[in-house]
């Protein structure tokens, strides 16, 4: 493993996010964010609640896995919304302050809690642009062409 890309990732519970979490929870109940789930999820009720439920449990608002952090080797690319509505940018700090390892963070504006989704372009090319960093560190970046293989890039990671 040379990294690990993280995408708004939480390491500890904020009252903000868990103020979101109960909004949502009405939300669904109503069925307002039931119907926009539905094409995400086969069993749009067991993903909600299963994400939803330990969440709003009252143990879980005591969850910190921060010091974990300090266990990770390789380098971090964090890639968060700026108006993530379930966490603040004191997640990246925690993991600059926790970690021993390079922690890269791109933070998109305007974005909130589903990078990938709401800004594909961006996330791809900070993800494409730190896997392509990590892989000429590592001497890794162009790797000998298979025979018969076809290879070329795509958002500038090497495919072969």
């Amino acid at each position: 493993m040379r990294g690990i890309v993280l995408i708004a990732p939480h390491f500890f519970t904020e009252e903000m996010g868990l103020a979101e979490i109960r909004r949502a929870r009405k939300s669904f109940d109503s069925g307002a964010l039931r119907e926009r789930l539905k094409p995400y999820h086969a069993d749009v009720d067991a993903a909600f609640r299963s994400w939803n439920e330990p969440w709003l449990h009252s143990d879980f608002q005591k969850w910190d896995i921060t010091e974990a952090l300090g266990y990770i080797r390789v380098p971090i690319l964090i890639v968060q919304g700026e108006n993530d509505q379930y966490g603040t940018l004191k997640q990246i700090e925690a993991a600059r302050q926790e970690c021993f390892c390079p922690v890269e963070a791109v933070v998109l504006p305007g974005i909130r809690h589903i990078p990938y989704r709401e800004a594909p372009e961006l996330t791809v090319d900070a993800v494409a642009a730190f896997i392509n960093r990590l892989l000429r560190d590592h001497h890794e970046a162009e790797l000998p062409a298979k025979s018969g293989a076809k290879t070329g890039t795509k958002s500038g990671i090497v495919v072969s």
